[in-house]
């Protein structure tokens, strides 16, 4: 029991120091895998936009300075969590 608890303290560590990365470090967390600029149009269709890539932190600074309600976050995994709880509220009923 004590090594498990010892592997489960390595994990939560190692997920720490790397949040904490991107955090120090966002030029490097911020991405064109993990990031994707969408302006709305006219007909309130999303259309992608071609973000400007550079080290000089262009995208990291317009994110600083966008309105809150203009940034939304979107993940994945939480997508797949939010969807399985759902199937299985339903599936109760």
């Amino acid at each position: 029991m004590k090594k498990r608890w010892i592997g489960i303290r390595a994990a939560a560590g190692l997920c720490a120091a790397l949040g904490w990365w991107g955090l120090l470090y966002p030029e490097l967390a911020l991405t064109p895998d993990t990031v994707r600029v969408f302006q709305e149009a006219e007909d309130g269709t999303l259309q992608e936009m071609d973000a400007d890539w550079d080290f000089e932190g262009s995208l990291y600074t317009g994110l600083l300075h966008s309105d809150r309600r203009n940034i939304t976050f979107r993940s994945r995994l939480l997508t797949d969590i939010s969807l399985f709880l759902e199937a299985i509220h339903s599936g109760n009923e």
